[in-house]
């Protein structure tokens, strides 16, 4: 699992009351670059990117698919930059029925963040309503509530996900 949206551009009533800037949606799964100790995930780990590009689809319906990754980008407002808890709602994962995940991050008013989560494995391919927020000091940043749905064909095949590098 890594922990990093077809749909209607910016549909949702998301909650920015520290946001200079917001962004949502869905792309194929990026590359991992690093891992982080996360204790408050079911994998225990975070995947960290740097640079990612822009979303395929922004909004806030997300393809059930392995091999999608859906998120936000984020930069905040100067009185939330800092350290913050990134947290991720969902329907039951695991033996356990986990429903929340967490990890901590640092946000900036001077740069987009970005936090995400990817379908790794068949037991994280859940339909139903994600919420993805942070919080910093007892304070919401941000919320956004996903809707994740059985794909009508192949959300991976659509966006290229499954194409072969090319070599020269």
């Amino acid at each position: 699992m890594a922990l990093f949206v077809c749909g209607t551009p910016m549909a949702a009533n998301p909650v920015t009351d520290g946001v200079a800037q917001l962004e949502f949606g869905y792309m194929c799964k990026l590359q991992t670059e690093e891992e982080m100790l996360a204790e408050d995930t079911i994998s225990g780990t975070v995947s960290l990117v740097t640079d990612p590009p822009p979303f395929t689809y922004r909004g806030t319906t997300v393809p059930a698919e392995i091999g999608v990754e859906f998120g936000v980008r984020v930069q905040v407002l100067p009185q939330f930059e800092g350290p913050a808890t990134v947290h991720v709602e969902h329907p039951p994962h695991g033996a356990a029925g986990i429903t929340n995940e967490s990890w901590q991050t640092y946000l900036r008013a001077d740069d987009m963040g970005y936090a995400s989560f990817s379908f790794d494995a068949e037991y994280e391919v859940t339909p139903g309503k994600w919420t993805m927020s942070a919080t910093s000091n007892g304070r919401v940043i941000y919320s956004v509530t996903f809707d994740v749905v059985a794909p009508m064909g192949s959300a991976t095949d659509a966006m290229g996900c499954n194409e072969p590098d090319f070599v020269s």
